[in-house]
């Protein structure tokens, strides 16, 4: 059966990185990181068709101390690697609480146009802050792009760069709203970010 999405000549090179919220996955194809997905999440893998127990004997970059020697021992190719060093060392600084740049990771998320759109203006949201799904709604439709609370929620359900892509800052006018992994992550997460925002500002 076709898929929407035309698979690359070759499949990403997977790596795990283990966080205080769960085993991450990490996935880069020519150059680019263009997945990260936590344990259980919802949506993990898409659209690369890479599910949980193939991800789950990827290379472990958790420690900076052995993260060269496990990229070398991975033989991958040296674009995918920097690709993942950089995401492995973004989230050292995110969970020591810093609000590093994504601009020091190279970023090749697959997604419609709208939701790319979407992605983008999650990034707008400084660290530390929040966004209602009705505020990214307005944004949108001011830059015009027609949007409504529903389009919008289902886009941040799919971004598939958990963390790098902020959407657990997005959330609802009456509470935290849904995540794809989950409503314990996600509190543990803006609690993360407002007990360290002040120290990166």
């Amino acid at each position: 059966m076709p898929t929407a999405i035309t698979p690359s000549s070759s499949d990403p090179a997977l790596a795990c990185y283990v966080s205080p919220i769960g085993s991450i996955t990490l996935a880069a194809r020519d150059g680019s990181l263009v997945g990260m997905w936590v344990a259980g999440q919802r949506f993990f893998g898409r659209p690369y068709g890479i599910d949980e127990a193939s991800a789950h004997p990827a290379v472990d970059l958790t420690s900076p101390d052995s993260r060269e020697g496990a990229l070398a021992r991975a033989r991958w190719d040296e674009a995918d690697a920097r690709a993942l060093r950089a995401a492995a060392s973004w989230l050292d600084g995110y969970f020591a609480g810093e609000a590093s740049s994504p601009a020091a990771v190279p970023l090749a998320p697959t997604g419609t146009d709208f939701q790319q759109r979407v992605w983008e203006a999650m990034d707008t949201i400084p660290y530390g802050a929040t966004r209602t799904y009705g505020q990214i709604v307005t944004q949108l439709r001011g830059a015009g792009i027609p949007a409504s609370a529903q389009s919008v929620g289902g886009a941040v359900g799919r971004n598939p760069l958990l963390l790098i892509r902020p959407c657990h800052r997005v959330v609802a006018a009456s509470g935290p709203g849904g995540y794809a992994a989950g409503g314990d992550a996600k509190a543990w997460l803006l609690a993360h970010e407002a007990a360290t925002a002040s120290s990166v500002s």
